[in-house]
């Protein structure tokens, strides 16, 4: 789950931020952050909702899906030209590791169902 917040222009917000999730055993399994904008991706999903909640500080969620592709130039560009030519747009996009030859991805979209039919991806499967 993708957990978007945006924290106080003060100096030390990350550090508390990611304390309380230490402090609650939180795993943070990519993340990514521009000025007071703070993207979390975890599955640990009712432990950061009670930690951020507990701070007070407001949050917004968004599902993703994960995708496997190899680790060459060009699945990058395949992958979305997939999802673009069925009109599913990307909202948000992670690498969550680069492993023996594949990467890892977990991705938003504006329809999920239709994204999960166009690469195969089924419900059993956890995002």
């Amino acid at each position: 789950m993708e957990f978007k917040i945006e924290l106080r222009d003060e100096a030390g917000q990350l550090a508390l931020v990611s304390r309380e999730f230490a402090n609650h055993g939180i795993n943070i399994e990519t993340m990514c952050a521009i000025d007071t904008n703070v993207v979390i991706v975890t599955d640990q999903v009712a432990e950061a909702r009670m930690a951020l909640s507990s701070m007070g500080i407001n949050f917004s969620t968004t599902q993703l899906l994960s995708q496997s592709m190899p680790d060459k130039p060009g699945a990058l560009a395949d992958f979305s030209e997939r999802l673009g030519e069925a009109g599913v747009s990307i909202t948000s996009i992670y690498v969550l590791s680069r492993i023996q030859g594949a990467t890892e991805l977990a991705f938003s979209v504006d329809d999920m169902d239709k994204a999960r039919a166009v690469l195969n991806i089924h419900e059993s499967v956890p995002p």
